[in-house]
């Protein structure tokens, strides 16, 4: 009898790992994103869900409503900006934005929720091909009212 035991409580502890990794996962926000898994062709770019960006006492939560593509993001795409292959940590291209401050971290001061801005994020962190990005407030100004 604890020869049967045994292995039913291991499967009944193993569902219970599992809807409770499901329920947390669901939890977190997520959003679309272009993810970079590799370097290589316009084909190694995949579009997935991944979790919403949450900003830091001094960065800004940038609702995304326009990314550029420009040579910074091929070039970090096909991998010259680094060694050829797998990445370490997939990542979200697109250094130029345009769109609308969701969130603002504490020490945000000159940005406040609902302004319309445009950024040039880091070349390291990226994430501009993505429904929110992360910027600090040193890389984005005020879009024009003139400027549609």
């Amino acid at each position: 009898m604890k020869t049967k035991f045994v292995p039913v409580v291991g499967a009944l502890l193993i569902s219970w790992f599992s809807i409770t990794a499901a329920v947390a996962q669901s939890v977190l926000p997520m959003m679309k994103a272009v993810v970079l898994h590799e370097h290589g062709g316009p084909n190694v770019l995949k579009y997935e869900d991944v979790p919403r960006p949450e900003p830091k006492a001094d960065e800004v939560l940038v609702r995304v409503m326009a990314a550029g593509v420009n040579p910074v993001d091929t070039y970090v795409r096909q991998g010259m900006r680094s060694k050829p292959g797998p990445l370490e940590h997939p990542m979200v291209l697109g250094y130029d934005i345009a769109g609308v401050v969701e969130k603002t971290g504490a020490e945000v001061k000159n940005f406040k929720l609902g302004d319309a801005v445009y950024a040039y994020l880091s070349v390291p962190r990226g994430g501009g091909y993505a429904e929110f990005a992360i910027a600090k407030p040193q890389e984005m100004a005020r879009k024009p009212k003139n400027i549609d």
